[in-house]
């Protein structure tokens, strides 16, 4: 398998392409939040947490504002959401009164119950700025629970970069000063080349770069596009069905490309 890697300049062209991811970077190089595209439609996504922590669960996702699907394994979500009013068209200046329905899919259908939140959302400005040779088209909005009680979502003022579909909070936009784009092989990798940069100076981050350098992980890389990553670029969307709910879901468990177990800290030689 070729060469992965980010780009010397933010490439804009590789948005939603497959096999293409973009990072928002703060000032020390680490990332913030990033995704990574299986198909024109589909993506993972995941956001850093505190500083020298993991960063959290990648989500199977078409978009970010608002989300149609969502699906995790490890949080045993899967689902569809319909948000309505269309958030995107609030104007500036203007609150809507949202509401938010999630609605189990696959093998959590009929098990689990529908939920519905109700909450409000002011579109405060539309945005557009450059930033590392890019331009950005970013909405900034504000969201509120009609109950205060409710803990929810993260509530509160955020930014919706559109050009890049990722939804941050006010508090992670005031640290994005830099741009990444580049291509990865297969999801885990691309959980790898994060997790690797927010881990940068960590044993995970010298044994990740020894990993990807060898055979045996581009190996396990090309096994995982091939299989779990096709199923979900091809499939999920349409079907509602992800890859561990098939029949053969303990073999594709073999396929599954995890990094976390690959190198735990202390595994670096």
């Amino acid at each position: 398998m070729a060469a992965h890697g980010a780009s010397a300049e933010p490439d804009l062209a590789l948005l939603r392409k497959p096999g293409s991811y973009v990072l928002l970077l703060d000032a020390e190089k680490r990332p913030i939040a990033g995704n990574y595209w299986l198909s024109e439609g589909l993506k993972v996504s995941t956001r850093s947490r505190n500083p020298g922590s993991y960063p959290e669960p990648l989500v199977y996702s078409d978009q970010d504002f608002p989300p149609g699907r969502v699906a995790n394994m490890y949080l045993f979500l899967n689902g569809k959401e319909t948000v309505t009013p269309d958030i995107r068209a609030v104007p500036v200046g203007e609150t809507a009164t949202v509401t938010r329905r999630f609605e189990p899919l696959g093998q959590l259908a009929g098990k689990a119950e529908a939920r519905s939140l109700t909450y409000t959302l002011t579109t405060v400005a539309v945005i557009s700025e450059a930033m590392a040779g890019a331009k950005l088209l970013s909405r900034i909005y504000e969201i509120a629970p009609v109950d205060p009680a409710n803990k929810e979502m993260d509530w509160g003022r955020r930014v919706y970069i559109e050009t890049l579909d990722l939804d941050i909070s006010r508090e992670q936009a005031a640290r994005v000063v830099d741009i990444e784009t580049g291509k990865a092989g297969s999801t885990g990798d691309f959980e790898g080349i994060y997790a690797s940069r927010v881990l940068a100076g960590d044993d995970y981050a010298t044994c990740m770069a020894e990993k990807r350098a060898g055979k045996e992980y581009q190996d396990a890389v090309r096994r995982e596009h091939e299989t779990n990553d096709a199923w979900m670029a091809k499939e999920y969307l349409a079907t509602g069905v992800p890859w561990w709910e098939q029949d053969d879901a303990a073999v594709r468990m073999e396929a599954l490309l995890n990094v976390t177990g690959l190198c735990l800290p202390g595994a670096a030689k």
